[in-house]
């Protein structure tokens, strides 16, 4: 189990890596940068190494492209007016998603329907339904709903349900807070991963442990 912990803090912060914008001027320089605002005057950034520093701004005139953290890119046509740059999805940041994986949100081992909300800060509500290959055993559902406080991270609190012979074929809930993120890298592929606590009360296995997410997204 603590391979398997080390392994999801590995992965979740080299996913984290992903998470800064890159903004390409005419003068071939590249900005590392965290967007903040982009409209048809300037596009206002902070410094990548500094996100909570000074805010900057810059003409759309003298922009190439900007590359988002999500994979996606918003050009700025040559000899065009800003009104008519060329935007991509970047600004749709609402999506419905499947995931196929394993985790809290999963079921166990299964797939995960997903909706969102919003843009930098956004909401998102789940539900998922697999088979749990531990000693509990048998179909289990997750319910739950996310807050995202910059893009693709989130705090998801959840509940599970399973039903097993072993408790009597009564249904238990148990609840889940984990942190982690969809980490898209392209317009419809990502990587979700997560871990927190999750307790599951009046059972042999009382207690709290460690509960995971880790799929492969799909997004519409």
């Amino acid at each position: 189990m603590r391979k398997v912990t080390l392994f999801l803090i590995i992965l979740f912060f080299a996913a984290s890596a992903f998470s800064q914008d890159y903004i390409y001027l005419k003068d071939n320089s590249i900005i590392e940068a965290v967007v903040q605002e982009v409209n048809i005057n300037m596009v206002k950034y902070t410094k990548y190494s500094d996100p909570e520093g000074e805010v900057f701004a810059i003409s759309p005139n003298a922009l190439i492209k900007i590359v988002f953290s999500n994979g996606y890119v918003r050009e700025f046509v040559e000899g065009a007016s800003p009104k008519k740059a060329k935007a991509s999805s970047s600004d749709k940041d609402s999506y419905f998603a499947l995931a196929v994986g394993a985790g809290r949100s999963y079921g166990g081992i299964g797939i995960r329907a997903q909706g969102r909300f919003g843009k930098k800060l956004g909401f998102g509500l789940h539900g998922g339904v697999g088979y749990n290959p531990t000693n509990i055993g048998g179909v289990c559902f997750g319910l739950g709903a996310k807050f995202f406080y910059y893009r693709w991270l989130y705090i998801n609190g959840q509940v599970g349900i399973v039903s097993h012979e072993d408790f009597g074929n009564q249904s238990f809930f148990g609840i889940s807070i984990l942190t982690g993120g969809d980490f898209f890298f392209g317009d419809h592929v990502g990587l979700n991963v997560a871990i927190g606590p999750t307790f599951i009360p009046d059972t042999p296995y009382d207690g709290v442990r460690l509960g995971f997410d880790l799929g492969f997204v799909f997004k519409f």
